[in-house]
């Protein structure tokens, strides 16, 4: 079994609504018994939930902060891989998303919809769990009818309630997608 790189985007902020934080936990549990590795940001909030629920199962997770681990303080806990990328808060984005098979969206502000639109750019499966407040329910009034963000139509933008969907769901539409970069300029 191939072990694939799933990415929990979210908010490092404690202000999100409890469940938020509780489905996180559970997307961590989901990879981990699955057998896969789990990606984050490294921070607190909803990566380092999810990052919990992935050490309940014994699995890996791989967290990329902004700079050296020695000056970053906004690490969270339960972490057991971390790369320092070098690069800024949004510097390292690219580094994260371009490291992850899927991306699921639990959450978050600007900068989890930067790194939805980057996932989204690269063509990359994409879930968004619903009901989990600021960016998640914004990211449903910019797609169209067909849950698509543009008119390329990359990559289809799913949404799931539980965690144990949004992570089959993940999983189901690797590949699905294509990254603007194959795609001609238009004339």
């Amino acid at each position: 079994m191939e072990r694939l790189q799933i990415g929990v985007m979210g908010s490092w902020r404690l202000n999100l609504p409890g469940s938020s934080y509780q489905i996180a936990e559970e997307v961590g549990e989901e990879i981990a018994q699955r057998g896969h590795v789990l990606v984050t940001g490294g921070t607190t909030g909803i990566g380092e939930y999810a990052r919990k629920g992935c050490m309940k199962f014994k699995g890996v997770n791989i967290s990329i902060i902004p700079q050296l681990k020695s000056n970053y303080k906004y690490i969270g806990k339960y972490t057991d891989l971390i790369i320092s990328s070098g690069f800024t808060e949004e510097g390292r984005i690219a580094i994260m998303i371009n490291s992850c098979d899927a991306i699921i969206v639990i959450g978050g502000s600007s900068g989890t919809l930067i790194e939805t639109l980057v996932g989204y750019l690269l063509g990359k499966s994409i879930v968004v769990i619903e009901e989990t407040g600021l960016t998640t329910e914004n990211i449903k009034k910019i797609i169209d009818a067909e849950h698509y963000l543009d008119d390329k139509k990359l990559v289809k933008i799913n949404f799931a309630k539980t965690a144990k969907d949004a992570v089959s769901m993940a999983i189901e539409n690797i590949g699905k997608g294509r990254s603007s970069s194959d795609i001609p300029p238009m004339s």
